[in-house]
């Protein structure tokens, strides 16, 4: 039987985005502990405010998923871990070869936001509005999974929908990540979109117009690896609603991914709707098997 994995998620503090009556980042916090869990293969803990937190905590889990933003809106500075939560993850990860997956709106880092340079070493990425991002106009978003096949999006359709995500572009790859999910960032649906950019979200469109806006027209990343001294990290910028938890391929690639974080290596199979399992609307896993 392989051996169950801890996993810490560090959450709280999101933008009202992801933290308002209608939508709460509580809810996320359950959709990732369900999804994980019922795999089989992790043990799940949520800390909502880990500003402070040190290695005594950290060191106990074998991969820590961040789902922080350390901001009320999108227009605001964001607040950082503090200096002895950042070294207690760059060590986690670099030193004692460890795991770390960033989710969804916690892959952005701005210059002044008080995080340490080395997370953008660490995630193998650079995701600031200086660097071009913005979400695509909303609506939904045709994905493509990157060839050579990972294990990670091994039996993943090539080419797939998500619906209703806040769909980040501008993501500025270093050359040791290496990018599992694309999507391409079009000008057709910036020119036809009904509203945008919305007034929440920072976005400089150059003199020269929306064509001018940088990555245009190309492939965009979505979901990335890299390693990171002895050990390794996950970003996936989808998430933002029930919609692509439902996804077979996000439900796939999510806990597959968070394995291969902690992990170097992924033996889960993925979803099984055989037998009694084929009537559960969610999450489809069949950890028993």
């Amino acid at each position: 039987m392989t051996d169950v994995l801890n996993a810490l998620i560090l959450s709280g503090h999101m933008t009202r985005e992801h933290d308002n009556e209608f939508r709460s980042f509580r809810l996320h916090n359950q959709w990732l502990t369900t999804l994980l869990e019922d795999s089989g293969r992790f043990r799940v803990r949520v800390i909502e405010d880990p500003r402070g937190l040190g290695a005594e905590i950290i060191d106990k889990y074998d991969v820590v998923i961040v789902v922080f933003e350390g901001r009320d809106g999108y227009h605001e500075k964001a607040v950082g871990f503090g200096a002895e939560t950042d070294a207690a993850l760059l060590k986690f990860v670099h030193d004692d070869g460890r795991g770390i997956v960033w989710f969804h709106g916690s892959a952005a880092q701005e210059d002044d936001w008080g995080y340490p340079e080395e997370f953008n070493v660490m995630r193998g990425s650079r995701l600031t509005v200086a660097g071009g991002l913005r979400p695509r106009p909303w609506g939904e978003a045709l994905l493509d999974t990157v060839e050579p096949r990972h294990a990670i999006t091994e039996g993943i359709s090539a080419h797939w929908t998500v619906t209703g995500d806040d769909i980040l572009t501008g993501v500025e790859i270093h050359e040791s990540a290496r990018v599992l999910v694309t999507t391409f960032d079009d000008l057709a649906s910036y020119e036809n979109a009904p509203m945008w950019p919305m007034s929440h979200y920072p976005v400089a469109i150059p003199p020269e117009g929306v064509a001018a806006l940088p990555g245009m027209n190309t492939d965009q990343p979505i979901a990335w690896i890299n390693e990171y001294g002895q050990g390794r990290s996950f970003t996936i910028t989808i998430g933002h609603d029930i919609d692509t938890f439902r996804r077979i391929e996000f439900i796939r690639m999510f806990p597959r991914g968070v394995e291969w974080a902690a992990t170097g290596e992924v033996a889960l199979n993925g979803p099984d709707r055989r037998g009694e399992r084929r009537f559960l609307p969610w999450p489809y896993y069949n950890h028993e098997a």
